[in-house]
């Protein structure tokens, strides 16, 4: 029998079921909308729903004779849900853009200080699991008194399969010491037993594998999405980079060392035989469908027409991207999107011109960070939504003066399972070579040396006006 790879990938907004031979060609797809609740600061799904989304999706696997001979699942960053000791869920999934846990990380971040361990390079952030671990207990000490495990979205996607409450070792990095968690008064185990990447975690439990006929075959570990997506891109050259372009935008550039920022703007963790160093924004993807729905009130295919007839820098317009605050530099929840430069000659041509370029700004400041710590990157590789955008991913390469190459697959998550797979069957030696026949470019975008100069003059502006507007949103926010 061929063998067959079951992929499980769960974003934000869709959880899909995807069938690979190992070489990473897809032989059979299933997708369904996940559905989310948006309250204030509070962003969450149910676990329920994804339990009953996997039913759906292996029921449509088996009634196709589509049979796994292994499984591997990612989710996104987060998605914590507190389980009691008969694995009910006794609350939503806390997903990333939740920030409740804001007022948690100050606690985390004294305890660090107060540790006698090693700083880490990165900083709290309020996907972490101790901050969510300490805002349950805050905002509902019932709920936090029966939660024997809290499992992130992976983590839950496994417990599903398994029976097995796990987390990935690149998310347990965040759990930084015995010591520290000892200090928060975090029970041990509380985020379930470490497996690494590409270890089985146990075989597909009897039950699933009794109600839809597929044997019960190993359950490997992985990463979240993101991670995922940065082991199939095939990142192994010093300043190999990915922008991973999706509700947010992800960047994460190769780099042989591990990185420290003192200011921690930007982050390392191992990755392969060095360090991937990382940096993101709040708002990315979700800035796209913001502006299609209330400020463009059209598709982004239709206003990337209208916004190409513009000439670079929007006629001095700019906008900040800044809607669900801003990560990277800033680290910020204050921060909030700003349309700046208005005339009576302004168009929404040009409005939609600055809101694509702001986001190839946001992700150039990312990038100016990291070179401020000695980490350049040397080309470009972009995936997710939005890098199906041509005119956007040209202006990515002319404000980052960067080659940027489109990878043909845009489910590098689901790829990256695909790669951890092929390693745990014994079909590849590592992670590196077997992301190397999944990672193909479909189309290279160069910088345009002629707008160079206008490029460099309105990302100063967005600069400048992100400087001076900061203190202004913090003010606003405490008063």
């Amino acid at each position: 029998m061929a063998t067959t790879i079951f992929a499980i990938d769960l974003g934000t907004q869709s959880l899909r079921l995807s069938a690979y031979v190992p070489g990473g060609e897809q032989i059979w797809g299933w997708s369904s909308p996940v559905t989310s609740a948006v309250v204030g600061t509070s962003y969450t799904q149910q676990s329920v729903e994804w339990a009953d989304l996997l039913h759906q999706a292996f029921h449509a696997a088996s009634k196709e004779g589509v049979q796994p001979s292994i499984i591997a699942a990612s989710g996104p960053l987060a998605g914590w849900v507190p389980l009691d000791s008969d694995g009910h869920a006794l609350a939503p999934a806390v997903m990333y853009l939740d920030g409740r846990a804001q007022a948690d990380i100050e606690t985390v971040r004294n305890a660090i200080n107060s540790s006698t361990t090693v700083r880490p390079s990165f900083r709290t952030t309020v996907a972490d699991p101790l901050p969510n671990a300490l805002r349950l207990r805050r905002e509902t000490p019932e709920i936090a008194s029966r939660t024997q495990t809290m499992l992130d979205a992976t983590g839950s996607l496994n417990f599903f399969l398994t029976g097995e409450r796990t987390l990935n070792t690149y998310t347990a990095l965040r759990l930084y010491s015995d010591a520290i968690r000892n200090a928060l008064h975090i029970p041990p185990n509380l985020f379930g037993r470490v497996v690494p990447v590409g270890e089985e975690i146990g075989k597909l439990n009897s039950d699933l594998a009794t109600t839809y006929g597929f044997n019960q075959v190993p359950v490997i570990s992985a990463s979240f999405d993101s991670k995922c997506a940065y082991i199939s891109a095939g990142l192994s050259q010093q300043g190999d980079a990915l922008d991973i372009s999706g509700t947010v935008t992800s960047v994460g550039v190769y780099h042989p060392t591990e990185i420290r920022d003192e200011q921690q703007r930007i982050y390392s963790v191992p990755f392969q035989q060095g360090s991937l160093v990382r940096g993101s924004n709040a708002c990315s993807g979700s800035t796209i469908a913001w502006a299609e729905k209330h400020l463009l009130h059209s598709s982004v295919d239709l206003w990337s027409q209208s916004a190409a007839t513009v000439s670079p820098g929007a006629n001095g317009v700019t906008f900040l991207p800044y809607l669900a605050g801003e990560r990277t530099p800033y680290w910020t929840p204050h921060a909030r999107g700003a349309l700046l430069g208005l005339g009576l000659d302004t168009t929404s041509a040009v409005i939609a011109r600055a809101v694509l370029e702001s986001l190839a700004y946001s992700l150039r400041h990312i990038l100016d960070c990291m070179k401020d710590c000695g980490v350049n990157a040397t080309s470009l590789r972009i995936s997710g939504g939005l890098a199906q955008n041509d005119l956007l991913s040209q202006i990515k390469a002319d404000v980052t003066g960067l080659p940027v190459h489109r990878l043909v697959n845009k489910e590098l998550t689901s790829l990256g399972l695909v790669a951890i797979c092929a390693v745990a069957l014994g079909l590849e030696a590592d992670l590196i070579s077997a992301a190397g026949k999944l990672a193909t470019i479909e189309k290279t975008f160069l910088p345009t040396p002629a707008t160079k100069e206008d490029y460099e003059i309105a990302y100063q502006r967005y600069r400048g006006y992100a400087e001076a507007l900061l203190p202004v949103f913090q003010r606003a926010a405490i008063s």
